[in-house]
């Protein structure tokens, strides 16, 4: 029993913890939903492949944080951590010119 309740602790704390889920090409369109969000320094944003791929994440400026790696399943997601404060734009590298931007504000 003590096994049990231990496996079950662990498990809940070592769950990943989001800020917030962006979805990608939520509702079959071209866009970050949502695409303005506000966070704390040091929270990670979880961007989630809904629809209409090739997506990635780009942010301005920022290679570090940006993740070029095109996801092409729905499902498949990647997150970034936003450490520091301070306004990031972001946007889809195959699908900027279509208008899928956001920006993360940091606090």
């Amino acid at each position: 029993m003590k096994f049990i309740i231990s496996f079950l602790f662990t498990l809940f704390i070592a769950a990943p913890v989001w800020a917030v889920d962006v979805s990608m090409g939520a509702g079959g369109n071209l866009v970050f939903e949502p695409n303005e969000i506000t966070i704390s320094a040091g929270d990670t944003v979880h961007f989630v492949n809904e629809a209409l791929p090739p997506h990635n994440i780009i942010v301005e400026a920022r290679p570090d944080l940006s993740r070029e790696a095109l996801l092409f399943a729905p499902g498949e997601s990647q997150d970034v951590v936003f450490a520091d404060a301070g306004d990031y734009n972001f946007f889809c590298g195959p699908h900027q010119g279509a208008g899928m931007t956001g920006v993360v504000h940091v606090n």
